[in-house]
C-alpha cells in the first residue's frame, strides 16, 4: 500500500485526469494498517509450522503425553528424567525439521537438563524438586534462543529480557494451533478428520449442558442421583479433568514455543550504552576502592594473621563470627557495580584498573565471609541456609573471575561463562543432596542419652527424607522417638510384627514407617515403578522387615 505515513489512494482523479493525493491516514487507520502488516509478517514466518502441521502437532502431542504420563501426581519419580529426555528429543527434532542445525553449546544445555532430571528422582528435597522445574524451563528458553538467534554479543540483561519476551510472546500465540488445525482440516484430502473434529467439538460443547441437566435431573429423582454418583465414583471426573488439563497444557506449550522461535519477537542487536564519563566513574569507584583497601588490610592483619589488638570485650572467635551477611551483601553489590560500570561507562584503562582492584578486594571480603561462616558453623552446626550460603559464595567467587576477565577483554562471553558456572554448581548442589549432608552433620554432634524435643523437631520435621540414613544411624526405638516427639504423636501409630524382635523387645527404627509417611506425602505412600524415588526407597529399606 506504499508508505504508511502518506498513502495515495489509487483511482481518485481530477477532471483533467491527474491523480489526486489523498489526505494522510488517521491514527486509527495507521494503527489498523500496522497491525495487518504485523499479522502478515507473523503468518509468513509461521508458514513452515502451518505447512507441516501434522508433524509439529504430532511432536507436540508426543510431548504432552510424556509430560502427563511422567509427571501426573509424580513430581519426583523415576519417570522425571524420561520426561526431560522426551523434551530434549522434541527440541532436537523441531530444530532439524525447521532446518536449524545444532549449534555449539546446545548439547551442553541438553546434557545439563538430563543431569537435573536424573538428580530430581534421587532426592526427596521437595523445594529443590520445584526449583529444578523452574531451572529446566529456563534451560529450555536459553536453548531455543541460542538455536534461533545470533546471541554471541548478548549480555546478562539482554538474555533475561529475551527470555521474558520469548515466554510472553509464546502466550500470545495460543490461538495459532487452532488456526493451523482449522487450515489443515479445510484441505480437501482431510474430509474424514474434519468430520471427526466436528463430532469431538460437538461433545465438548455439550459437556456444560450435560452437567446442568444431570444436576437438575438428580434433584428431581433420588434413584437417578444414586446412579449418577455410582458412575462418578467409577469415572473420577476430577482425575479426568486434571489429566485433560495436563495434556492440553503440554500440547499448547510445545506448539506455541516452537511458533515463537519462528516469529522471532526478540531483536538480535544490542545497544552500546557505554556513554558515561570515565572521570566520574574514577572518582566514584576510586573512593570506594580506597575504603575497601583499608578494610581488607584490617581483615588480613586481624582476622587472617590473628595479630593486632581487638576492642575490649571481644574474643577472636566472637570477632570472626560477626558481620558475615554484611560482607556477603557488599560482595554482591560490588559485582553489580562493576558490571554497571562496564555497561554504561566509556572504556578507560584507569577505570579498568580500579575495577580490577575492587574485584581483588571482593575476593578478600569473600574469604573473610567464608572464614566467619566456617567458625559460626563450628559453633552452631550446619543449617540449610548456612550450607546454601557457603555454596553460593563458592559460586560467586568463580563468577567474579569471569567479571575480572571481561574488564580487560570486552569480547569475553560473560553470559555463557556465567550460565555454565551456575548450571554446574546447581547440578552439584542437587546431586549432593543437602538434606543428607545436614543430617549427618547434626547427628555427629548428638549424644543419644541427652536428646531433646528440639532435636526431634529438627531431625524429623525440618529436614527432608534425604536425612533418613543419618537419623537411622542413631538406632532409636519407637518409645524413645515418642518420648521426644510428643507434640506430633506420630510414632504411636507404629505397631505390628515389624516393630518387635522374636523375644518381644522393640526393634530400633521400627518408627521409620511413620517417618516415611510423614515425608512421602499422598503421591508416594504407595510407591511403584512410575513414581519410584531413590531417596524415599532408601527410607523404606531402613524400616525393619520392610521392602
Amino acid at each position: 500500500m506504499g508508505n504508511s505515513e502518506e498513502s495515495v489512494r489509487v483511482g481518485l482523479t481530477e477532471g483533467d485526469g491527474k491523480p489526486v493525493e489523498a489526505a494522510p491516514l488517521s491514527e486509527s487507520e495507521r494503527y489498523d494498517l500496522e497491525q495487518r502488516e504485523k499479522k502478515r509478517v507473523r503468518d509468513e514466518r509461521l508458514a513452515p509450522l502451518r505447512r507441516d502441521f501434522p508433524y509439529f502437532a504430532g511432536l507436540s502431542l508426543f510431548f504432552a503425553l510424556a509430560y502427563t504420563f511422567c509427571l501426573y501426581r509424580n513430581p519426583g519419580g523415576i519417570t522425571y528424567p524420561l520426561f526431560v529426555a522426551a523434551a530434549c528429543l522434541c527440541g532436537v527434532l523441531a530444530c532439524r525439521k525447521l532446518g536449524c542445525p545444532m549449534k555449539r553449546g546446545s548439547w551442553f544445555l541438553l546434557a545439563a537438563a538430563m543431569a537435573l532430571g536424573i538428580g530430581t528422582c534421587r532426592t526427596a528435597e521437595w523445594f529443590l524438586v520445584a526449583v529444578n522445574g523452574l531451572a529446566l524451563v529456563l534451560l529450555g528458553c536459553v536453548f531455543a534462543l541460542h538455536q534461533f538467534y545470533d546471541d554471541g554479543a548478548w549480555n546478562l540483561g539482554k538474555y533475561f529480557s529475551a527470555i521474558f519476551q520469548y515466554l510472553v510472546h509464546a502466550v500470545g500465540l495460543l490461538a495459532v494451533p487452532f488456526q493451523h488445525l482449522q487450515n489443515w482440516l479445510g484441505r480437501r484430502e482431510n474430509g474424514r478428520m474434519r468430520r471427526a473434529a466436528m463430532f469431538g467439538a460437538g461433545i465438548l460443547i455439550a459437556a456444560p449442558v450435560l452437567v446442568v441437566l444431570v444436576v437438575l435431573l438428580g434433584q428431581a429423582d433420588v434413584v437417578f442421583l444414586g446412579f449418577v454418583r455410582e458412575v462418578l465414583s467409577l469415572l473420577k471426573p476430577l482425575t479426568i479433568l486434571h489429566i485433560g488439563f495436563m495434556l492440553a497444557f503440554g500440547f499448547l506449550a510445545m506448539y506455541c514455543l516452537i511458533g515463537c522461535s519462528l516469529t522471532r519477537p526478540v531483536k538480535e542487536e544490542t545497544v552500546d550504552r557505554r556513554k558515561g564519563e570515565p572521570l566520574m566513574a574514577i572518582a566514584f569507584m576510586g573512593s570506594i576502592a580506597l575504603v575497601y583497601m583499608a578494610f581488607c588490610a584490617i581483615q588480613i592483619f586481624y582476622l587472617f594473621l590473628g595479630k593486632g589488638r581487638l576492642p575490649e570485650g571481644y574474643t577472636y572467635s566472637g570477632y570472626a563470627r560477626q558481620g558475615f551477611f554484611q560482607l556477603l551483601f557488599v560482595a554482591c553489590l560490588n559485582l553489580v557495580m562493576v558490571l554497571a560500570c562496564l555497561r554504561f561507562i566509556r572504556p578507560s584503562r584507569i577505570v579498568n584498573a580500579i575495577l580490577t582492584l575492587i574485584c581483588g578486594c571482593t575476593y578478600i571480603m569473600l574469604a573473610s565471609a567464608v572464614l566467619r561462616m566456617l567458625l559460626y558453623v563450628r559453633a552452631y552446626h550446619l543449617t540449610y541456609l548456612r550450607l546454601t550460603t557457603l555454596w553460593f559464595m563458592a559460586m560467586l567467587a568463580v563468577l567474579l573471575l569471569g567479571v575480572t576477565v571481561i574488564v580487560w577483554r570486552p569480547k569475553f562471553h560473560l553470559f555463557r561463562f556465567g550460565l555454565a558456572v551456575v548450571t554446574v554448581f546447581y547440578i552439584g548442589l542437587v546431586w549432593a543432596k543437602p538434606g543428607e549432608i545436614l543430617g549427618w552433620d547434626y547427628v555427629r554432634y548428638l549424644n543419644r542419652a541427652h536428646l531433646t524435643e528440639e532435636d526431634a523437631r529438627y531431625l524429623f520435621h525440618e529436614l527432608s527424607a534425604d536425612a533418613a540414613p543419618a537419623i537411622a544411624a542413631m538406632q532409636l526405638t519407637g518409645d524413645e522417638v515418642e518420648e521426644l516427639d510428643r507434640r506430633y504423636y506420630g510414632p504411636q501409630s507404629v505397631a505390628g510384627s515389624a516393630g518387635t524382635a522374636a523375644d518381644g523387645a522393640e526393634l530400633p527404627n521400627a518408627w521409620m514407617e511413620w517417618y516415611y509417611n510423614l515425608h512421602a506425602g499422598s503421591n508416594y505412600r504407595k510407591m511403584g515403578l512410575r513414581n519410584y524415588n531413590f531417596a524415599l526407597a532408601k527410607v523404606k529399606a531402613l524400616i525393619p522387615g520392610g521392602d
